[in-house]
């Protein structure tokens, strides 16, 4: 684990990216089936500033992963060929967007099928960056990285950890009665448990996979030895987050309310960064050899 570290910043990038992109999906689905009057949605789109905040502080993060912040742009060369290339560009296309949206909303002259329709274009957009954050490690010399169970748990950490974040602004907007809505309490458990099973199942299967393999220098039972405490912590706080928030959902207390979803938020923030960091500890190279 202490290799991972070194990847601290990318760690964090694709922890918190990620989360603030998911939030949208649940807002999409909020103003398209729930009746959202004009007060309730300036509320909402001020504290929407906090899945904004969450992938702006996520691209902060990546650039101190550089050895030179100034050659961030050379990474465009490998658009259409390289994974971190077609990564970043499906990431800025979406934070374009979501800022497009955001600032659009915020100057309270977006409403109707208008904003509707940017917001589902902003929650795929959000979804199809965390795939492809996913999809930049899939690198031939790293096997252990090189499967489909990265894309997925990228997929399941963005969606429950987004859940999380959207069930926080709706709360701290003092709207989280439209959580009880049908389509929308409906909406946030399929997306909490879909968000678990990719997610937890992602970084299981990873580890399954790494097991078995070895180079001249390492085996993967010892990387993934290493890595077991963090994929257990994480995989107990994301449980967490999927508890609180669905309390959140079926009702408590206003005065526990905001501490429960504040904690959840919390819980996913925590869990998925040591996921992340039990996915980079598992990191076996071709090397010399490999069994």
């Amino acid at each position: 684990m202490a290799s991972a570290m070194a990847e601290l910043p990318l760690a964090l990038f694709s922890t918190l990216a990620p989360m603030g992109a998911g939030a949208f999906l649940i807002l999409a689905v909020l103003f398209s089936t729930a009746k959202v009057d004009g007060d309730a949605a300036k509320r909402i789109d001020r504290f929407t500033a906090i899945p904004v905040g969450l992938v702006i502080v996520g691209f902060i993060a990546a650039f101190f992963h550089l050895a030179n912040p100034l050659h961030a742009f050379g990474v465009f060369a490998g658009l259409g060929t390289s994974p971190l290339s077609n990564e970043l560009a499906v990431g800025c296309v979406f934070a374009a967007a979501m800022l497009i949206y955001w600032i659009w909303a915020m100057a309270g002259s977006l409403k109707g099928g208008a904003r509707k329709g940017l917001l589902w274009v902003v929650a795929v957009l959000g979804l199809v960056f965390a795939l492809f954050t996913g999809m930049a490690y899939m690198i031939d010399t790293i096997p252990t990285w090189n499967t489909f169970a990265g894309p997925v748990q990228m997929l399941g950490f963005a969606l429950v950890g987004g859940a999380a974040v959207a069930v926080l602004v709706l709360t701290l907007a003092k709207e989280g009665a439209l959580l009880k809505e049908g389509a929308v309490k409906t909406t946030v458990f399929a997306v909490l448990v879909a968000g678990l099973v990719c997610g937890i199942g992602g970084v299981a299967a990873q580890a399954v996979m790494t097991d078995p393999l070895s180079n001249a220098l390492v085996s993967g039972s010892d990387l993934v030895s290493g890595a077991l405490l963090a994929i257990v912590c994480g995989a107990i706080c994301l449980v967490g987050t999927g508890v609180c928030d669905s309390f959140a959902v079926r009702g408590v207390g206003a005065g526990a309310l905001v501490g429960v979803t504040v904690g959840a938020a919390a819980l996913a923030v925590v869990g998925i960064l040591l996921l992340r960091l039990a996915f980079y500890a598992m990191q076996l190279s071709v090397g010399l050899s490999i069994m």
